[in-house]
């Protein structure tokens, strides 16, 4: 196919009364429905290029360059990459403005797991992250556990259930989920381990993702996090998403922010 054949573009939905996208009130579109959409329209558009091949795995990189705001439009699009099989370039724009862009690359199969010295233990805590400490309001959208630390410098989370509403194969976690949950992890790491206060805001910037197109939902899936701190104004957390029966590695996940506190962000919105 020619690439004017397979270029998308599709205008973002946004429905503030979604539970899981809009779990609590916000005065922007949200990163993690950006990069739903993207995501959508990119395997829409694989789809065709790839005859019909489900992904094994998919990459990603995305940068948030400004607030996507509520009050208009959003259009999405996608482009294949020249030299590049199955991978795209994709973008959120309002107007003449973008607001978020990158790639997403899929792959026909997921490789070998690299497997890790011993099985990790499931975390002894098996209860929710506490709402406030993952930004949720309603507890069926908390899909992380309780932050364990199994030696000095790791410290690592069982992921939960999906979302309500959504609606994947039950037997399988797609990437929103385990994204989400790899964001729900860097957030209760903010607080937990760099001491940011409760009322801080995260502006996310930037998301970096390896990991498989879909994981069977009876795999126990740990977020892994070795402690480090990368010095500047910026956080980053990068965690790998690995097998809690086997020990195996499955992908990586890393999240950059900017924590501002009430006023800062008010200063931030009112530009």
């Amino acid at each position: 196919m020619t690439a004017s054949v397979i270029d998308r573009f599709r205008e973002l939905v946004v429905d503030e009364s979604d539970p899981f996208y809009f779990d609590h009130p916000l005065d922007h579109v949200p990163g993690m429905l950006l990069f739903s959409g993207l995501l959508e329209l990119a395997v829409r558009a694989d789809a065709l290029r790839a005859r019909g091949r489900r992904p094994g795995r998919v990459a990603a990189g995305l940068d948030f360059t400004r607030f996507c705001e509520l009050d208009r439009g959003t259009t999405l699009s996608c482009r294949p990459v020249p030299g590049r099989n199955r991978a795209w370039t994709v973008a959120a724009r309002q107007g003449a403005e973008e607001v978020c862009g990158g790639s997403i690359a899929f792959a026909d199969q997921a490789p070998e797991p690299s497997a890790a010295a011993a099985p990790l233990a499931p975390p002894a805590r098996a209860g929710r992250a506490p709402a406030d400490l993952v930004h949720r309001r309603r507890p069926e959208n908390i899909l992380v556990g309780e932050p364990v630390r199994p030696s000095r410098g790791v410290v690592e989370c069982a992921v939960l259930r999906p979302p309500a509403g959504e609606r994947p194969p039950a037997e399988f976690r797609g990437p929103v989920e385990i994204v989400e949950a790899g964001r729900q992890f860097a957030t209760m790491l903010e607080h937990e381990e760099h001491g940011r206060p409760m009322d801080a805001t995260l502006l996310w910037v930037a998301l970096r993702l390896d990991i498989p197109y879909r994981v069977r939902r009876d795999v126990p899936l740990l977020l892994r996090w070795p402690v480090t701190r990368v010095p500047g104004r910026r956080s980053r957390c990068a965690a790998t998403l690995a097998d809690a029966s086997t020990g195996a590695d499955l992908g990586s996940l890393a999240y950059e922010a900017y924590a501002v506190d009430p006023e800062q962000y008010e200063r931030t919105r009112s530009r």
